[in-house]
């Protein structure tokens, strides 16, 4: 841990809380929009934008999983 980490652990802790929740919403809506641009292209809605919607959820939640999984590694 750097000297301002020591001073300010709730920032850290916040920029790190505050990086997960932009980066699960951020999966998901991009998995959603992938798919409902691949629906409208192959005309199958709204099965695609389920799955891009599904897997944008998983992978925002697997990342989520590492980060804080990386955080708790880290107080150590």
């Amino acid at each position: 841990m750097n000297n301002d980490d020591k001073k300010n652990p709730m920032w850290l802790t916040l920029g790190v809380y505050g990086a997960v929740g932009f980066q699960l919403s951020i999966a998901v809506v991009a998995g959603w929009f992938l798919g409902n641009y691949f629906d409208q292209r192959w005309n199958t809605s709204p099965w695609l934008a389920l799955l891009g919607l599904i897997s944008g959820f998983i992978g925002g939640f697997v990342n989520l999983i590492r980060m804080l999984s990386w955080h708790q590694n880290r107080k150590k």
